[in-house]
């Protein structure tokens, strides 16, 4: 199962006022949630899955949503060192038991076909999928200089996460890939909700959401980045100036390596206690590997 290090920041959005209390009205209803523990909606709410392997199939048919899955699949991926002489057998009785929790006995969602079991659901159905979408449509408003419009869309996407990733399922070679897929995603997609919130000025209240952030991943350059920028917009030079000390001796210690040229470029501005820097852009940058440097451009306001 997932570690659970990571969840406080999951919450850290909320705890700040940032997320909204829920889905926006006009979003469709889930039916599948994995951004967290795996829950399946019901006409009485949400559930679990009380079983681990159960929980396991479900993960692994989500991941392959409208693709057949071979039950020699399932094998592999439930026991993938050696698997019980009954394996066949114990898989039809694992789908029986999440077509029960799906209130789908006959099979028209969760439907055997050959070799194996195909479960159907659109990308409104799962959690997961709502999530990447919203993602990518934040990030590409963010990229187009609306910053106001990413801040929200990301804040949407962000709140669909309860937990780590398949926070409740055993692993599975399909499942942890996935799981560390949509955490690579949910820490980019932080990334730029930060930078879209810096923009809008809102650097007092983003400190602590990033602080906890660069705890738990030192190494993420563009955190300390968001960082070193919040801290000296809140009138906090000398913490800022620490961050880029610490991120210096961080990528020795850990790497071998010195800090960008667009950190050591920030970190030049924040000594020479660059006025600009104390208001935010009014143009978005890009995400992405070229975020940094483009960050620093409308941070200085050039073109």
């Amino acid at each position: 199962m997932r570690d659970d290090r990571t969840l406080d920041l999951n919450w850290a959005p909320r705890a700040n006022g940032y997320a909204p209390h829920g889905p926006a009205h006009d979003d469709p209803p889930l039916r599948y949630r994995m951004l967290g523990p795996v829950e399946v909606r019901s006409s009485g709410g949400w559930i679990p899955l009380p079983q681990a392997k159960c929980r396991a199939v479900l993960a692994v048919l989500l991941v392959n949503a409208n693709q057949v899955v071979s039950t020699d699949t399932l094998r592999q991926q439930l026991w993938p060192r050696a698997a019980p002489r009954t394996a066949v057998k114990l898989i039809q009785q694992y789908v029986h038991q999440v077509r029960r929790v799906l209130g789908d006995p006959d099979g028209r969602q969760l439907c055997t076909r050959a070799p194996g079991y195909l479960l159907t659901a659109d990308r409104d159905d799962l959690d997961g999928d709502r999530f990447t979408d919203l993602a990518a449509r934040g990030q590409r408003a963010l990229a187009d200089g609306d910053a106001e419009t990413a801040a929200e869309i990301l804040r949407r996407a962000l709140v669909l996460w309860r937990g780590p990733a398949l926070a409740d399922v055993p692993d599975t070679p399909a499942t942890s890939a996935e799981a560390s897929r949509l955490e690579g995603c949910r820490l980019s997609a932080m990334e730029a909700w930060i930078e879209a919130e810096l923009i809008c000025g809102q650097h007092a209240r983003l400190t602590p959401v990033i602080e906890t952030l660069v705890a738990v991943h030192p190494l993420r350059e563009q955190l300390r980045l968001h960082l070193m920028l919040a801290l000296f917009r809140s009138g906090r030079r000398a913490d800022a100036l620490e961050a880029f000390r610490d991120l210096d001796r961080t990528l020795d210690d850990e790497l071998g390596l010195r800090p960008s040229a667009e950190a050591q470029q920030l970190h030049q501005a924040i000594l020479r206690d660059e006025h600009l820097l104390d208001r935010p852009s009014s143009r978005a940058v890009a995400v992405g590997s070229e975020s940094a440097s483009a960050g620093l451009a409308a941070w200085h306001g050039s073109p």
